[in-house]
């Protein structure tokens, strides 16, 4: 039966993917993949649907509850959540994730870009390169060693694959490779010239401006990825800080776009809708989360929180210890409820954005790289944009300024007061809270600093945390160059 249910969500998304009509994503008459002269920016909206709608209903309820910022809630969800929470994933997920990123997006994102090219578009072929980035950064977090070198390696005048079983590259390999293909993209982007994808850019519209900065926000979340295993990196990444040309402002995050509209609606919530009457039965606050944020009185435990729906929650929030099947009380839930002066801060709803970066990321970046050291400025400098990214990542959630600024001033202590671990474990804590509802990004920055500190689940399938996700048992099984898969408590290159 939980098996039964994972394919009913993973076939709801699908058919929620398909279902887009003219005013919908996928606006094309034909398969936009079919013919190797298709438009790019047909292909290009497929690539960014699929991206996004995998992030949120395939790979996020996964990723978010073994990174404990979830919880499956035990016997509370079913019992059908509490496996991941326990390191146990479904081949749905890890398959579904792995197909997506290989055959359905670096795949299309070439054709994508020989088509631009054939075409003269150096803009397009810009984009489509940042998002190839974007993608590999992704996969290589989630499973270290992966086909990069030999990837997609497609003859489109056939069209045919040449290599049917690529190798699986080291690492480092691949997040090199990632800073290449970005500044490669960057190199090319020429700001107000009509070559890029317009209509079919549902991130930015065609705005090469913000595409550039958003690729150089990138450079720097992979420079800070590499740079405890690499610290030769860090000269980039004081460079990178100093020169400025990224993310600076909430209108300038990089947001696919889903709307209240049926069809475009963020597939996690039309899931709980579907099966749960847009109540949240399934999802629960996670005890570290919830302990985190109660010991600074954060100001936004209750839009990401509320009590559970069929009733016995407490007045106070409360979390779910991971991995464990009955408790004494009933946690609280993400919320699907909304919250506030105008009802629009409950964490999961119809139109809920897939936030691929944030101002407030770029912020803590900066000010975690300058904390260490790697970049100018002084723990001065790196209190003054910690501050900032808190102020960033409230603003969603219709808090006051009045409530922000008591937050700042009495829970969040002076970064020149404390000690250098003390400051950067605080910024790690204020990244993994922030991205509560984006796992990748969250369970990356906890691998990175180890703050706040969890503890490994009950009934766990390791010893230790965990830190990667098994390789899908089809490529394990397909590839006669894949790798034995590592324990899934094995640290990755970059996870020193």
């Amino acid at each position: 039966m939980k098996y039964a249910w994972r394919l009913s969500i993973y076939t709801l998304s699908l058919l929620l993917l398909a279902s887009c009509s003219n005013s919908d994503f996928l606006d094309v008459n034909e398969d936009p993949n079919r013919s190797a002269s298709a438009e790019p920016g047909p292909i290009f909206t497929s690539v960014i649907t699929g991206y996004s709608t995998n992030r949120v209903i395939d790979l996020g309820p996964a990723v978010s509850t073994a990174g404990q910022m979830w919880s499956g809630g035990g016997s509370l969800g079913a019992g059908v959540f509490t496996n991941p929470e326990r390191y146990n994933f479904s081949i749905f997920t890890t398959g579904n994730t792995w197909r997506s990123y290989y055959r359905d997006i670096q795949k299309d994102l070439k054709l994508a870009i020989k088509n631009s090219e054939d075409a003269g578009l150096t803009n397009a072929v810009a984009q489509c390169e940042i998002f190839s980035a974007l993608t590999y950064w992704s996969t290589t977090v989630l499973w270290e060693d992966v086909p990069y070198t030999e990837a997609v390696d497609v003859d489109f005048s056939g069209p045919e694959i040449k290599s049917l079983n690529p190798a699986f590259d080291p690492q480092a390999t691949v997040l090199q490779g990632v800073l290449d293909i970005l500044d490669q993209a960057i190199g090319r982007i020429e700001v107000g010239v009509p070559t890029s994808i317009t209509s079919n850019d549902l991130i930015y519209g065609g705005d090469m401006a913000k595409w550039k900065k958003f690729a150089n926000s990138l450079k720097l979340r992979t420079l800070m990825t590499m740079v405890d295993s690499d610290p030769s990196v860090n000269t980039q990444i004081n460079s990178l800080i100093a020169g400025g040309d990224m993310l600076s402002s909430a209108s300038e995050n990089a947001e696919f776009p889903f709307f209240s509209t049926p069809g475009n609606r963020n597939p996690f919530w039309e899931t709980l809708n579907s099966f749960a009457g847009g109540s949240n039965f399934f999802y629960f606050a996670g005890e570290a989360m919830v302990q985190a944020m109660k010991a600074k009185n954060d100001p936004r435990l209750t839009a990401y929180f509320e009590p559970y729906p069929g009733g016995g929650s407490p007045d106070e929030v409360e979390g779910a210890p991971p991995g464990r099947q009955n408790f004494i009380v009933t946690p609280w839930v993400l919320s699907t409820a909304p919250v506030g002066t105008n009802g629009t801060t409950e964490l999961v709803r119809p139109n809920s954005q897939d936030v691929l970066f944030s101002v407030q990321e770029q912020l803590f970046l900066e000010a975690e790289a300058i904390a260490k050291g790697y970049a100018d400025g002084g723990f001065a400098e790196a209190d003054k944009r910690f501050r900032d990214g808190i102020r960033a990542a409230m603003a969603n959630y219709e808090i006051s300024s009045e409530n922000v600024e008591s937050f700042l001033a009495n829970e969040i202590p002076d970064l020149t007061t404390i000690s250098a671990e003390e400051a950067v474990n605080l910024i790690a804590e204020q990244a993994w809270i922030d991205n509560v509802i984006r796992p990748v990004e969250g369970w990356t920055t906890w691998r990175r600093n180890e703050y706040p500190l969890l503890q490994v689940p009950d009934g766990a399938t390791t010893t230790q945390l965990i830190r990667r996700l098994p390789y899908p048992p089809d490529e394990i099984a397909a590839n006669t160059n894949a790798p034995t898969d590592p324990a899934l408590d094995q640290k990755m290159w970059f996870d020193k």
